[in-house]
């Protein structure tokens, strides 16, 4: 992550309130990461953070639901190929 992308990704993470983030499954080509809450928090829809290049973003909800189905199934997978 160049410079410029981690100061944007911590300012958004400011504006979230989070205490922080952390890194995640890369998605179609971005580096993705989610931020992390003190206690739980209920908010609505998925909140992940793309990163590509310089820039970094908050995910459009549609874009955060079909990630997290993508997680989940990536999740899914690793753990069904570790059983065989």
């Amino acid at each position: 992550m160049t410079r410029k992308a981690k100061k944007e990704l911590k300012s958004i993470i400011h504006e979230l309130s989070a205490k922080g983030y952390k890194r995640s499954i890369d998605w179609k080509g971005y580096e993705v990461y989610e931020p992390v809450y003190k206690g739980t928090l209920y908010i609505g829809g998925p909140l992940v953070i793309l990163v590509n290049g310089d820039d970094a973003w908050l995910a459009q909800d549609d874009e955060g639901d079909e990630y997290i189905h993508y997680r989940r199934l990536k999740i899914e997978e690793e753990k069904a190929a570790g059983q065989g």
